[in-house]
């Protein structure tokens, strides 16, 4: 079996220190690619482990929140936190629009993930096999000497269903939160980070409907902002 290579953990540099956006951004991408750059590094990101999980799932896609929202006359400053609280980190904003009461001064950051429940196989996958067939027709079985074994069928979707099931998912993610702010878990101002895992390429064309039919389906908001992104196309929405 391949020893997993050690990477040192560097959240320190987060952690409930104030940073500005842009700031923020940098240190994060610059983790990021000394991962992927070092030995073993795609094994390392496919495996999705301690820090590595928190810097994929939750500070990267803060970043692309911050990159949307900070310009001129709006200037952010984060203050992510490791740990169980109720949010995964604070924001404090400057400038014009906050002046002019256009956006708030301080909210808080939930991050949570739309995701295919194999997608885990496939990432195992990635690092067995260097690759395999669509999430639908991933399980994970035995091999010929009883080795666990992720099993991989073609699978095919019919006109838009890989549209409509990527937003089920999103609006399964969305509704597990809502049901928490209800019950009082999260603060007021909360902004809600969607990060959106997608099944396949999506065209940009095929993105829009994917986030028209999210607004139209939603039953309800009560965060102050719910922000989409999915890395794997660049592409992100509010509604």
């Amino acid at each position: 079996m391949r020893r997993q290579l050690e990477i040192p953990s560097k959240l320190g540099m987060f952690h409930d220190k104030l940073l500005d956006g842009l700031e923020f951004c940098r240190l994060a991408y610059t983790y990021f690619d000394e991962i992927a750059s070092g030995p073993n590094g795609g094994r390392v990101l496919h495996e999705r482990k301690g820090a590595i999980k928190q810097l994929l799932e939750e500070l990267l896609p803060i970043c692309r929140y911050v990159q949307a929202f900070y310009g001129p006359g709006h200037y952010i400053s984060v203050r992510w936190m490791q740990g169980n609280q109720a949010f995964d980190a604070k924001m404090e904003s400057t400038g014009a629009l906050v002046d002019h009461g256009m956006w708030p001064s301080s909210g808080t950051l939930e991050v949570t993930q739309a995701v295919h429940p194999n997608e885990h196989l496939m990432r195992e996958l990635l690092n067995a096999k260097g690759g395999g067939f669509g999430l639908d027709g991933l399980s994970a079985g035995q091999g010929k000497r009883g080795e666990r074994e992720i099993q991989s069928v073609p699978t095919s979707y019919s006109n838009q269903s890989y549209i409509d099931d990527m937003c089920s998912l999103i609006l399964k993610a969305i509704e597990a939160k809502i049901k928490k702010l209800k019950n009082g878990d999260y603060p007021e101002e909360t902004v809600l980070i969607v990060d959106c895992v997608l099944m396949t390429i999506f065209l940009p064309g095929e993105w829009d409907q994917l986030v028209a039919m999210v607004k139209v389906n939603i039953s309800a908001r009560g965060f102050r902002q719910i922000f989409l992104t999915a890395e794997t196309c660049r592409y992100s929405a509010v509604i």
